[in-house]
């Protein structure tokens, strides 16, 4: 006989939480905040502010909901030296408030100065008052963050700090421009803490959209919001503070009010972007010409650029899984070193997330949804470059394999989308053979069958893409700023095309050859009675091999390059198609290896330090001079050989 079932004793609503039955902690998160700002008041002053508190700024007088992610601690505030005591387990009643309960509104006090370092002042929560009819029972000061490990909760009291955000103005009350984009403006902000003690204030800069967008720009711009948010953590990309969409107008001076809309980001302010820094296009006298070092050091101050930027993909593709797909000199931004510090160092962020992809189990933002993929075509990858194809096929409902007709000149790989025009569904390439001429798809063809009909293959745009516009950047800057990587990749194509599986078909073997036949041609015996070839004819069909002083560029550093931008040999960081790659961080090791190649620790300091008053850290301006002459009379003389080189 089945025995009766027993009923289920009432629940304690005190009880501790048990995985079935814990409490909701955001929703006592949001019952605190919305109490503890209903009796908050608006700030006025510089240049009709916005308020937006820290970690919780929806509610906010203004502004719309929206939720910004609180920064997790460091490694030091888990288990170190600051961080506080565990709590020992507490007998009988759970010393929190039910979910039913309200919650006490937390007084609008600041820690005590110099309780926890700077870094964690945005994500420590004091210690707050006891809890309304839990007397002796005292909260304990812990960490809130984005995500926590299983058998670690919030605790439901927190602390709210609001800070004012403003335009700054010149003296005819026009905000100050530092950039413009395709669909968005930069202009200088400030940031104010009102709780602050010390009236603290710094400059930011304020990233807002302007009118008249496109519908695809617009939705780009909402992307950079969601996928900067989420690789915030990372010392090099670039930091946000805040962002949203301003219900008051005049938080937009009245000079712009017509041009731009309320929707903005704003985010940390550095000097200028990488681009800027090389060209000299904001402050001329800051101007880093690259051409002016020779090759060694070159190198060492390239790598103060590459590195912090490769760390930071790194991050967005293996603890994010977030990819840029957008890597060029104008999107790095740096902060100069200042040289009355001999301390300071120079600051690299990688910026612009606008055309990211974020791809998980849960959330798939992408632009490749959209119409295309942009990019910049120096650097962008082919597959960005010809991102849709079109082919005649053959089509039969219920087979995955569709026959096709005509070649093409970008290979067709897994993971890319196959789709008929005019047509709803999208299918994943598996598998591409081009000697039968046919692809295997994912799934069956749902479709009624058709004969010669146009069918579109997007490319999939993922890892791949970045790796290759790393190694596009590394070329571009080796080379002084001065060589086209799109040049090195045609150069780069016959060899990408031969598919021979030999032990010759690798990277390493083919730049070989290519630097044997380089050596070759710098001295070559001149035929009897013939005529002696001038260094610059020789070197024609390998000037993407130099740079624009028209030195080779070093073996080990091609290959680097080349191991990123050719992407089909075995000894490649990554394979075109390989979405999930982990190749980016091969290529840093690689990096970081380097200077251990020529001769430099990479733990002695970087290049990039203030440089002032000490023979061993620089040259002296004198000494710059000379050697910036003695390269334009090199150059010089290489003009005038070209010109008067062929003798008979």
């Amino acid at each position: 006989m089945q025995e009766a079932a027993q009923p289920e004793p009432p629940r304690n609503p005190l009880a501790p939480p048990t995985p079935t039955s814990a409490f909701n902690t955001a929703e006592l998160v949001e019952e605190a905040r919305r109490q503890a700002l209903s009796s908050g008041e608006g700030s006025s002053g510089f240049s009709q502010p916005i308020t937006m508190p820290n970690a919780f700024p929806a509610g906010v007088p203004g502004l719309k909901p929206r939720s910004l992610p609180v920064p997790p601690l460091p490694p030091s505030a888990v288990g170190g030296r600051h961080s506080a005591p565990p709590v020992p387990p507490v007998p009988g009643p759970h010393p929190f408030p039910s979910p039913q309960s309200p919650l006490p509104a937390p007084p609008m006090t600041a820690p005590t100065s110099g309780q926890y370092p700077a870094s964690m002042q945005s994500a420590m929560l004091p210690t707050v008052p006891q809890a309304a009819g839990l007397p002796g029972m005292q909260a304990q000061a812990v960490s809130l963050r984005a995500e926590l490990p299983r058998d670690v909760r919030a605790a439901s009291a927190h602390v709210v700090r609001s800070r004012a955000y403003a335009f700054v103005l010149d003296l005819r009350a026009i905000p100050i421009e530092v950039g413009s984009g395709r669909f968005a403006k930069a202009y200088l902000g400030e940031e104010r803490w009102l709780e602050s003690k010390t009236d603290f204030r710094r400059p930011v800069v304020i990233k807002i959209l302007q009118k008249g967008v496109t519908d695809e720009d617009r939705m780009r711009f909402q992307i950079e919001k969601e996928l900067l948010e989420r690789v915030q953590g990372h010392p090099n990309i670039v930091g946000l503070h805040a962002s949203g969409e301003s219900d008051d107008p005049e938080f937009v001076p009245l000079a712009i009010r017509d041009k731009v809309e309320n929707d903005f980001v704003i985010l940390e302010r550095l000097d200028m972007s990488l681009e800027e820094r090389l060209k000299g296009a904001r402050v001329r006298n800051k101007r880093e010409d690259l051409l002016t070092y020779e090759m060694r050091e070159r190198l060492f101050r390239v790598l103060d650029y590459m590195i912090p930027v490769t760390s930071a993909i790194e991050y967005a593709h293996l603890v994010k899984n977030v990819c840029h797909r957008d890597i060029k000199p104008a999107n790095v931004l740096v902060g100069l070193a200042d040289t009355s510090l001999r301390g300071s160092t120079l600051e690299v962020r990688l910026a612009d997330f606008n055309v990211a992809k974020l791809h998980d189990d849960d959330v798939n933002f992408q632009m490749t949804q959209l119409k295309s993929v942009p990019g910049t075509l120096f650097f962008q990858s082919p597959e960005q470059e010809t991102n849709v194809l079109e082919l005649l096929v053959n089509v039969v409902q219920g087979s995955p394999e569709v026959e096709f007709f005509e070649d093409f000149y970008i290979q067709i790989a897994k993971n890319d989308s196959f789709g008929l025009y005019n047509r709803g569904d999208e299918y994943t390439v598996l598998y591409a053979d081009r000697a039968k001429k046919r692809l295997v798809l994912d799934r069956p063809y749902r479709e009624p069958s058709e004969v010669n009909v146009r069918a579109k293959i997007r490319k999939s745009v993922g890892r791949p893409a970045d790796i290759y516009s790393l190694g596009a950047m590394f070329y571009y800057l080796i080379s002084g700023a001065y060589a086209n990587p799109k040049t090195l990749y045609d150069a780069f194509h016959k060899f990408i095309e031969y598919e021979n599986p030999d032990e010759t078909n690798t990277i390493d073997g083919y730049l070989t050859h290519e630097y044997g036949i380089i050596e070759s041609l710098r001295a070559p015996k001149a035929p009897q009675g013939g005529a002696t070839v001038a260094p610059a004819d020789r070197f024609f069909t390998y000037k993407h091999y130099l740079d624009g002083n028209g030195d080779l560029i070093e073996p080990p550093v091609m290959k680097i390059i080349a191991k990123c931008m050719i992407r089909n040999k075995p000894d490649s960081y990554t394979q075109a198609h390989d979405v999930e790659t982990r190749g980016i961080s091969a290529l840093v090791q690689d990096l970081i290896e380097l200077y251990a190649v020529y001769g430099f620790h990479p733990a002695a300091g970087s290049t990039q330090m203030a440089r002032r008053g000490h023979k061993a850290l620089a040259k002296s301006g004198f000494r710059r001079g000379l050697d910036r002459f003695g390269l334009r009379v090199k150059r010089m003389w290489n003009g005038f050989l070209r010109m008067f080189g062929k003798r008979p």
